[in-house]
């Protein structure tokens, strides 16, 4: 049900919440044929599609709950929105969770916010998403930046928004989001999208959110650009620091969509990268 590690006095858990299937074509429409297809071959469901699971961290230290994004809810893949059923098989009572810290506001990171009535799951607590994010997702100009057939991205999260703007922190890349969770710019899959490095003495893990998406491809080929992003190249940019950065300062890291748990740790290889996946961090 999920992978526990201690983290920082406290401990930093991983559950998931389903997994869905992704047409190729929605994702790496410009790469290498033959290369793709060998990237890819591992995590190709027999649809063909590419198997992407969901995993979602729970930081638990002193009185705090911490939960980084929140699943899908029930209104996005029917194989997804397991979390609070998850959570209540682990013990976690979900109405406890003092703090959500959002990556960014696509589907299946903040939709599982509400539940089956459009109530706040967690109605006491406190939210935390980027000020990108919040100016972004929370304007008219939203829907008409998404490609056809996703409106529906637009108009989910702005009506998550009007449900936590009693509750919502923004906040900006550089800084701590509460203590000792250090916001990151890693914008491009959406105008504000942020990663999370938790810090504990000489120990640092990064909660990636879509940042990292493929063991393989985001790793061994981070230049591929990816229609799943808002701004591809900027994606890809900000792939290629991240890399280096998580390789020089030693950062492991949780991934909402690398095979679950999603721990793990990146390696320097030949003129790219690689992932080490863990059960714990």
């Amino acid at each position: 049900i999920a992978s526990a590690t201690p983290f920082g006095g406290g401990t930093l858990l991983s559950f998931s919440d389903g997994q869905f299937g992704l047409p190729l074509e929605m994702l790496y429409s410009d790469a290498p044929e033959a290369q793709l297809s060998s990237a890819v071959a591992a995590s190709r469901d027999k649809d063909g599609r590419i198997t992407r699971p969901v995993n979602v961290n729970l930081l638990e230290v002193g009185k705090r709950k911490i939960l980084f994004d929140a699943g899908s809810g029930v209104n996005f893949f029917p194989s997804l929105g397991k979390l609070p059923s998850v959570l209540e098989s682990a013990g976690v009572e979900v109405s406890a969770i003092t703090d959500v810290v959002l990556t960014h506001a696509h589907p299946d990171h903040i939709w599982g916010i509400l539940d089956d009535f459009d109530d706040l799951l967690m109605p006491d607590a406190n939210y935390y998403i980027s000020h990108s994010e919040w100016e972004f997702w929370g304007s008219d100009k939203a829907i008409s930046a998404m490609p056809a057939g996703r409106e529906n991205f637009a108009v989910g999260a702005k009506s998550r928004f009007e449900k936590i703007k009693e509750q919502i922190t923004l906040f900006s890349p550089g800084r701590e989001v509460v203590a000792g969770i250090e916001a990151v710019d890693t914008g491009g899959h959406t105008p504000g999208h942020a990663s999370f490095v938790l810090h504990s003495g000489s120990e640092s893990i990064m909660i990636l959110g879509d940042a990292l998406t493929h063991p393989i491809v985001s790793f061994e080929y981070p230049k591929w650009l990816s229609d799943s992003d808002m701004d591809r190249q900027k994606a890809a940019d900000v792939r290629l620091s991240l890399l280096d950065r998580l390789v020089a300062d030693k950062i492991k890291i949780a991934a909402t969509h690398l095979p679950a748990p999603g721990f793990g740790h990146v390696e320097k290889h030949q003129s790219a990268w690689r992932y080490i996946a863990s059960e714990t961090v």
